[in-house]
């Protein structure tokens, strides 16, 4: 009884992160430049372009992100600020973001 337990307890613990909802956004600027999305709250992961970024700061509000470590290294002498992900208002800069139920393929 101990074994049948003790590989239940492994097992959903294994899949647990497969049930981690991901939210999905399809961003779009006033230029028609598109950008995406994915926005994981439980590991407190974003994913912008199919890279995952570093975290600065995570809200329920908003993400505070930097683009690259490029970005991080010129800007942090000179205190310019980390990209923000506007949660309340749906955008990130120029872009204005959407929640989409699937990818497109």
């Amino acid at each position: 009884m101990k074994i049948i337990s003790l590989f239940l307890i492994f097992f959903f613990s294994s899949i647990i992160h497969v049930f981690a909802k991901d939210i999905y956004l399809s961003c779009e600027s006033t230029t028609k430049l598109k950008t995406s999305f994915i926005i994981n709250d439980k590991q407190e992961k974003l994913i912008l372009d199919g890279v995952e970024r570093e975290i600065v700061e995570w809200k329920k509000e908003f993400i505070t992100f930097w683009k690259s470590d490029f970005m991080k290294e010129i800007s942090e002498p000179r205190n310019f600020k980390p990209d923000t992900l506007d949660r309340i208002a749906g955008s990130y800069g120029s872009y204005n973001c959407n929640v989409v139920k699937k990818t497109l393929f």
